[in-house]
């Protein structure tokens, strides 16, 4: 089965519908995503990514990039190597204001057993 690693763009046109033309694309491969004929592999690097683009660029609320992230997220037919450790993060994302790249560097440590190591007090109140 063919696979593919998808990109930020892929996510951005899908979720604000800027581009008509590249949104046909993204809902067509989403669609053989879906009927298995291809793998789509998301990375958590795209969704951090991601998480910067609708902050930075299109300012948007830290709750309308989680609604927006939490729906890719629960893609069935979309591969996250670290879906749990994105689940975990999400949750603290959405009632506190801790950098996503910081919860998923402390829910990561977490899975295996470790600590970080940092001057950051954000991660004194992950919980």
């Amino acid at each position: 089965m063919p696979t593919y690693y998808i990109d930020a763009n892929f996510f951005l046109r899908f979720l604000l519908k800027d581009n008509l033309t590249q949104l046909k694309v993204v809902r067509e491969y989403f669609l053989k995503a879906k009927s298995r004929t291809i793998k789509i592999v998301c990375l958590i690097e795209i969704i951090l990514e991601t998480e910067y683009v609708l902050k930075k660029v299109y300012k948007y609320p830290r709750a309308i990039i989680s609604q927006f992230l939490l729906y890719i997220l629960n893609i069935s037919y979309l591969e996250f190597p670290e879906r749990e450790i994105l689940y975990e993060a999400f949750k603290i994302y959405q009632r506190k204001s801790i950098d996503l790249v910081d919860l998923i560097l402390y829910f990561k440590a977490k899975k295996n057993n470790a600590e970080v190591l940092s001057f950051d007090k954000d991660f004194g109140h992950i919980s």
